[in-house]
């Protein structure tokens, strides 16, 4: 079931939203090759405080580049599976770009950002995203976070994630 929403997220995306994956794809490839600095891998369990809709998602998390010695600007993309209650389930394609603000001797690193991405259900829909949490670095590479995510999609929904990313 699962795998079906996938192809048919991906062939929806495919056809209504060339462009956009040229795009990620291009970012992605440029990403890889221009990496300098280590990018993280993870998961993430997220709960949907409109309707109560559970979430679990992967993440890839990549510096792209210091604004300034205390703010890094990274891309964060992201794919989630929520399971709706008595209703047909949604994927959720993203891009965040968190600016993370670093704190000296901190464990915490607080960020914020805006973000795109496509919601599937029946069909593709656009949707634009406000996030904002903070990491939490608990060892040898290996960072908590927890986000808040505004997500505007035919509604505008709220989202809490909690989830881990290790340094890759």
């Amino acid at each position: 079931m699962q795998q079906k929403a996938l192809g048919l997220a991906l062939q929806a995306a495919a056809k209504r939203r060339p462009a956009l994956l040229a795009l990620l794809t291009a970012t992605s490839v440029w990403l890889l090759a221009n990496q300098a600095e280590a990018w993280a891998g993870g998961g993430h369990l997220g709960l949907n405080l409109d309707d109560g809709n559970i979430h679990i998602g992967g993440d890839l998390l990549f510096p792209l580049v210091d604004v300034s010695p205390n703010v890094r600007l990274s891309i964060w993309p992201s794919l989630a599976y929520v399971f709706i209650d008595g209703g047909h389930d949604v994927v959720l394609f993203g891009a965040d770009f968190p600016f993370e603000f670093r704190i000296a001797n901190s464990i915490l690193a607080p960020f914020v950002g805006p973000g795109l991405g496509l919601a599937v259900q029946h069909e593709a829909a656009l949707k634009l995203n406000v996030i904002g949490g903070t990491f939490i670095d608990v060892g040898d590479r290996v960072r908590l976070f927890a986000e808040l995510a505004l997500r505007f999609v035919r509604h505008t929904y709220v989202d809490l994630l909690f989830g881990v990313l290790i340094e890759l």
